[in-house]
């Protein structure tokens, strides 16, 4: 006997949930470990910026039915149509929203990635000189911005803004940075 079963499934899924999660596991790994921690705080840092748009294409369509037309906004414009659809004054010079332009700068500048040349001078004492004679240690602004400090409060503030935006937005039912939800089941095929 040859039995069948029709399986069925259907996942909802909350991209920028998915990405916040993604960038919280990136954190705790640098923690974790220091050895090449840079590498994840620089990933980190750029899954924030990720769950932080895909949040904003998330409750867009919720509160506008032309979305579609507004959806290729940059995140700072994202933010502003959504922000005076609700009610909700946005201050890009003080936290939590003042994030939104540091982070992007960051995440543009890995996005759209090119070699530079870096420069620089400095006058050392002999004895400085003589513990690390090698060179000078220069470093990009993305590269500078890959610390602990920094990813964790790119995420404190983001998850603020997320959470002003989406009690001003009202949407019922939802909890921010929660899950979608799967469900399915089987049924047996004679």
């Amino acid at each position: 006997m040859n039995r069948k079963v029709q399986v069925t499934s259907r996942r909802e899924v909350f991209t920028y949930s998915e990405f916040w999660h993604t960038s919280y596991c990136l954190l705790e790994l640098a923690k974790e470990d220091p050895r090449g921690s840079i590498h994840q705080f620089r990933a980190s840092l750029v899954f924030t910026a990720f769950a932080y748009e895909a949040y904003l294409n998330h409750i867009g369509p919720k509160i506008f039915r032309t979305w579609e037309a507004l959806e290729r906004l940059n995140p700072k414009d994202k933010t502003n149509v959504i922000a005076e659809r609700i009610g909700v004054p946005v201050n890009f010079g003080e936290m939590p929203f003042q994030i939104i332009r540091e982070l992007f700068k960051f995440r543009n500048d890995i996005a759209h990635g090119k070699s530079v040349v870096l420069e620089g001078e400095d006058v050392q004492s002999l004895e400085k000189f003589n513990e690390n004679p090698h060179y000078l240690e220069l470093r990009t602004d993305w590269e500078q911005s890959c610390t602990l400090q920094n990813a964790e409060n790119s995420r404190s503030q983001i998850e603020a803004a997320v959470h002003i935006l989406h009690e001003a937005a009202g949407i019922e039912g939802e909890y921010p940075f929660a899950y979608g939800f799967t469900a399915g089941g089987g049924s047996l095929i004679e």
